[in-house]
């Protein structure tokens, strides 16, 4: 009985001394908060008892922790920042341990410590973000720290370092591309979700509100990046360093998809695709892998032929066979744009198309506006209502605007400059039909839609 008693009072003292330490590891942390919060020093002091004590209690020892080291380091400099950014590092590999669900990307966020606060070597900086890419690639998020892994392999390559080689440098490019691509369709189509709700009438609420503008914020910072990426490369892949280098290399790749794929993606966007060169690799391409990028690259091949119904037939096809709707769109797209040129109506058609799958793709709208505008003389029964068709255009580019953040300055421009071609407020009330103001004109000419004279 006397044994009972013992083990009955070890327990118990056990399941007194661990509430005793979650009641002190639950005031430390709630002390760190209000000081990380209030922007206090003291807020480092309760993480490192929290560190010590209580590592593995609540996940919101790291996020509030990760807050409190970065006061530090900018308080600091010289050898102390340095000291608060390798133990921020390892506070990364502490959070991984305890809570890996929430510490994932470990390597990549070492590395961006060392890039943001300029610690370290750009080679240690470089094997982190390798290490990272490599390895935990579905964990590497951050567009900041894929840019600065790109910029420094063409750095390297450019000063003659590890023997990198151009094909290298593209491989790298159109490695970090293809990861750019998936973050930027996980937010269109989120986006697109939410912009349907819209469409549909239907309010979004605050957190789905909050939600559309960081997905707005992630896609802008993936269109700067992209672009700053592209503006490296061209100056590495111009046509006619590109056509002779792909054109060395063809032979002992013409069984390879991915070799051709990427040989003509480039050749594409650098307008290299009039070259046979583009061509040659394109019918490769559909021979070993029958895709649907394949068949859009043949139909760029008839486009550069002129054979239209061919290049519209395999555009098609690929539109048909992509499962992927930023693809889908973006074919749509390059459909409406052959149209353009000849069959107003059957370019909107294919806007709208890239509409349909892709809500967000402002550039279809911008695409609208710009056959509304040029076709000023196709509606109408006088100036005023040929003129009034520039308001619809403007209208087109709001939506644009509205779709996609990026393009917000491109179809604000646009948009003045149609309003400012629209007639002025003096011909409204002025008109011979007396003040139009408010009043419908209908265009019933291939556009067949309204639009109501503005109020200026």
């Amino acid at each position: 009985m006397k044994t009972k008693l013992s083990l009955l009072f070890v327990i118990a003292a056990g399941f007194f001394a661990q509430a005793q330490n979650n009641e002190a590891c639950t005031e430390t942390l709630s002390l760190m908060a209000s000081s990380v919060k209030a922007k206090d020093p003291a807020g480092y002091d309760y993480l490192t008892t929290l560190r010590k004590d209580c590592p593995s209690f609540d996940k919101r020892v790291y996020s509030y922790g990760e807050f409190a080291i970065k006061q530090k380091i900018d308080q600091a400099s010289g050898a102390e920042k340095e000291k608060y950014v390798r133990d921020l590092m390892k506070f990364y590999d502490e959070n991984y341990k305890y809570f890996p669900s929430e510490g994932a990307g470990v390597d990549m966020k070492k590395g961006l410590a060392l890039f943001n606060y300029k610690v370290g070597t750009k080679e240690e900086v470089f094997s982190l973000f390798d290490k990272a890419f490599t390895s935990d690639k579905a964990n590497f998020d951050s567009t900041r720290a894929l840019y600065a892994y790109f910029e420094i392999f063409v750095k390297d390559y450019e000063a003659g370092n590890k023997g990198i080689e151009l094909q290298q440098v593209f491989d790298k490019y159109d490695d970090i591309l293809e990861k750019l691509n998936g973050l930027e369709k996980e937010f269109s189509d989120a986006k697109d979700v939410l912009i349907s709700k819209e469409e549909s009438g239907q309010q979004l609420d605050s957190k789905e509100a909050k939600a559309k503008s960081r997905y707005e914020g992630n896609l802008e910072d993936i269109a700067t990046v992209t672009s700053s990426m592209d503006a490296i490369i061209v100056q590495l892949s111009t046509c006619d360093k590109l056509i002779p280098f792909y054109q060395k290399s063809f032979e002992q790749n013409k069984t390879n998809k991915v070799w051709l794929l990427r040989a003509a993606d480039r050749l594409e966007a650098k307008e290299c695709d009039g070259d046979p060169l583009f061509s040659k690799i394109s019918e490769a391409l559909l021979k070993v892998d029958p895709s649907a990028p394949a068949y859009e690259k043949q139909g760029i091949v008839e486009y550069q032929k002129k054979n239209i119904s061919k290049a519209v037939k395999y555009l098609n096809k690929a539109a048909e066979m992509y499962t992927d709707n930023s693809k889908k769109a973006n074919v749509y797209m390059k459909i409406a744009s052959i149209y353009s040129k000849s069959n107003k109506s059957q370019s909107r058609n294919y806007a709208k198309k890239a509409l349909a799958v892709k809500p967000s793709y402002g550039k279809a709208y911008l695409l609208i506006a710009q056959l509304y505008g040029s076709s000023i003389n196709d509606c109408g029964s006088d100036q005023f209502e040929k003129r009034a068709m520039y308001w619809l255009a403007a209208n087109y580019c709001d939506k644009a605007a509205a779709a996609d953040s990026s393009l917000k300055a491109t179809a604000a421009k646009m948009a003045a400059g149609y309003r400012a071609a629209a007639p002025s407020k003096t011909e409204i009330f002025s008109h011979p039909k007396g003040n139009m103001s408010g009043k419908r004109i209908a265009f019933d000419c291939w556009v067949g839609e309204s639009i109501t004279v503005p109020t200026l």
